[in-house]
């Protein structure tokens, strides 16, 4: 139906990829016969945030945009409506609408002395092509302009609307509503319905009451037309189990200038089929009108973004063809006004964006230079800067952000733990509530609480909880008062059974790893830890100072649940970033070879302490030291464990012989032997 409304010659294959292009990728083209003329359909993608383009004429209307800024001969033209010179009557319905922030705009019309018949085969034949049954005239004509426009519409039969009054409000207590598919509802006192003095005709434009709804015999009929609030419907019809397409219109933001407009269409296409000669005069209720997004948009922001110059005569010219309007301008800017159907356009990087999207993508040229910087955002070092880039991350992991309160009440577990660290809580004296009477001298608490909080909201067997914080801690210690900043994680992860290896306590460590290589920390250390909420803990050492504190919760804290737990000295941490110089190591233009070791060690013996004596020892063509292999078993000797390291050698100057690498690993395997009494376990 997209080409009625665009005066072009140009074959379907080309008008699909063209689409494309433009981010309305064509899934499938499918050719038809339609009135014994050869016709094609084009099943195109459209995302959830471009309720623009979910019509028929609004892909006609992107469409046009593009091939006219491409030089072709196009004209676009709107549907047809019907004028003022046609018979008009004062409509014998009242409209009041009670909730303006749920029904921002209701436009409706009466249409008299209809009747209720088969619709034209035109109308039969064009539902059919995209899939919907033709019900009667009306109906039809309804579901074209939905389709057509996206823009809903509802039609109730006039006679049956008692004090020919149509009224937006709230459902009042114990409100029913039986649809025409058969089902009773209850509804909420804060669901929006349609209705008349006694009874409701709708909810919320979704879905009609079969008292409302058209029928054989009905003569009158008064048409609605609103822009509901997004929220308002998304809520109503999850809470409903609604699925109608009305109600995907709705949720994701229709066009409320096009209410109006999209009635004139409808009593346009009844009047050709049905030959009606009286309609009533619309009736608008728009009292708080929403005005077009006004954006900056700078000319040097759009160069920096697109690493390419467009000129100001292209870039006037597409804001022109999508119907943004140029409000002020300067040589530095545009100060210009996006209609609200795009809803999906309110910032100045979206617009950058339709400026890519319609001048081509295609059309950016690729550098033949690759730049790598490996941390691009800390150059400037602020905390508000690094801060911003590793919550990102962590929220690129699926963590979420929890704030929990600053006072808690004391416990047995805030007791050990102050105990362990040797801090003293910090009393409120004139607290709100007593259980709150102390200031937090951990997040690990306002963590522990909201987990159990949430465990009992939801099935946890069946979900996955990933946590994090920041926030103050309040401490005595040594007769002063503190208070520092952390950085709490934690996680409680679903096992798949395809992941039957996963481990959540080094997956948490790998999380923790991943901010330190993204701050350029390298050089640190890790010691087992006896925290006294933790177990089979460690802390990481950075320059002999503790910077994080990770395991598990003990099983008498969360009634067995595995939880684990990581908190990061935040102050420390961004000292650390804010003090660290970027250096630069170029990559090696040599090969990487690896060699496996299986060593037995005494079990107070860490990995870490491999790990440090190797970099100490014989560090200068090792480029990655990393465990392989753990083991622990009655088999092995006694008090002893089994490591399988893996040694990673490079060289900046030349490719490594066997005889180089190989003299490494017999100093490596003498330093264990002599350091740390290893045996070195021979390959079978």
């Amino acid at each position: 139906m997209a080409k009625k409304y665009i005066s072009i010659n140009i074959n379907v294959e080309t008008l699909s990829c063209i689409l494309t292009d433009i981010g309305l990728p064509v899934k499938s083209i499918i050719k038809k016969i339609f009135d014994e003329v050869e016709d094609s359909i084009l099943d195109v993608e459209v995302t959830p945030n471009r309720t623009d383009a979910m019509s028929h004429y609004g892909i006609a209307r992107d469409l046009y945009a593009i091939l006219k800024f491409r030089g072709y001969t196009v004209n676009l033209s709107k549907p047809t409506i019907i004028n003022d010179n046609f018979s008009h009557h004062n409509s014998h319905i009242q409209i009041l609408v009670q909730e303006n922030k749920k029904c921002i705009r209701y436009s409706g019309m009466s249409i008299y002395k209809i009747k209720i018949e088969p619709s034209p085969h035109w109308l039969v034949s064009r539902l059919k092509s995209i899939g919907i049954n033709s019900i009667n005239n009306i109906t039809d004509v309804i579901n074209f302009v939905m389709y057509e426009l996206g823009q809903p519409i509802h039609v109730f039969d006039m006679d049956q609307i008692e004090g020919k009054k149509i009224i937006i409000k709230n459902a009042e207590k114990n409100t029913y509503l039986k649809s025409s598919d058969s089902i009773t509802r209850k509804l909420d006192e804060d669901d929006l319905i349609i209705c008349d003095i006694n009874k409701p005709l709708s909810l919320s434009g979704i879905i009609n009451s079969i008292q409302s709804d058209i029928h054989a015999n009905t003569k009158n009929i008064f048409l609605g037309s609103a822009y509901f609030s997004p929220i308002f419907i998304r809520s109503i019809g999850k809470k409903h189990f609604l699925k109608t397409e009305s109600q995907y219109l709705f949720e994701r933001g229709t066009d409320p200038n096009q209410t109006v407009y999209a009635l004139q269409r409808t009593a346009f296409l009844i009047k050709n089929i049905t030959k009606i000669k009286t309609y009533s005069h619309i009736t608008d209720i728009y009292p708080s009108p929403i005005s077009y997004s006004m954006i900056h948009l700078r000319y040097q922001k759009i160069r920096n973004i697109l690493g390419k110059k467009i000129s100001k005569k292209k870039i006037k010219k597409i804001l022109s063809l999508l119907e943004i309007v140029i409000h002020a301008e300067n040589d530095k800017y545009l100060f210009v006004g996006v209609p609200p159907y795009r809803i999906d356009v309110n910032r100045e990087i979206d617009l950058i964006e339709e400026i890519l999207r319609i001048n081509g993508i295609n059309k950016i040229k690729i550098s033949d230079q690759i730049k790598i910087s490996p941390l691009p955002n800390f150059c400037y070092k602020t905390e508000y800067k690094i801060q911003k880039i590793l919550f990102e991350q962590l929220v690129c992991y699926g963590f979420q952000e929890i704030i929990s309160s600053t006072m808690r009440n004391e416990n047995q577990y805030s007791t050990l733990f102050n105990s362990f660290f040797n801090r003293e809580e910090i009393k409120i004296l004139n607290p709100i509530n007593q259980n709150y009477k102390f200031m937090r001298s951990s997040l690990l608490f306002g963590m522990i609480d909201c987990i159990e909080f949430n465990c009992k909201k939801i099935n946890y067997d069946n979900s996955n909880i990933k946590f994090f914080e920041i926030g103050k801690i309040y401490y005595k210690q040594n007769n002063k008062f503190l208070e520092k900043t952390y950085l709490g994680i934690a996680i409680l992860q679903k096992i798949e059974k395809k992941y039957i290896d996963f481990k959540p306590f080094f997956y948490l460590k790998g999380i923790v790893e991943q901010i330190f290589q993204k701050s350029g920390i390298c050089n640190y250390t890790q010691i087992y830890s006896k925290h006294p909420l933790l177990e089979n803990s460690i802390s990481i050492l950075y320059n002999n100072r503790n910077l994080v504190e990770l395991g598990k919760f003990k099983n008498n804290i969360l009634r067995k649940k595995e939880i684990f737990y990581a908190e990061i000295d935040w102050e420390y941490l961004i000292s650390i970033i804010q003090q660290k110089k970027i250096t630069y190591i170029p990559f090696s233009k040599y090969p990487t070879s690896r060699r496996d070791l299986s060593l037995l060690v005494d079990k107070t013996i860490s990995f870490e302490k491999i790990n440090q004596l190797i970099k100490k020892k014989e560090s200068h063509i090792i480029r990655k030291i990393k465990i392989y292999d753990f083991y622990e078993s009655e088999n092995l000797p006694q008090s002893k464990k089994s490591y399988t390291i893996s040694f990673f050698f490079e060289s900046q100057k030349e490719t490594l012989t066997e005889k180089i690498i190989n003299n490494s690993m017999k100093k490596i395997e003498f330093f264990l032997k002599k350091e740390l009494k290893a045996e070195i376990r021979e390959k079978k």
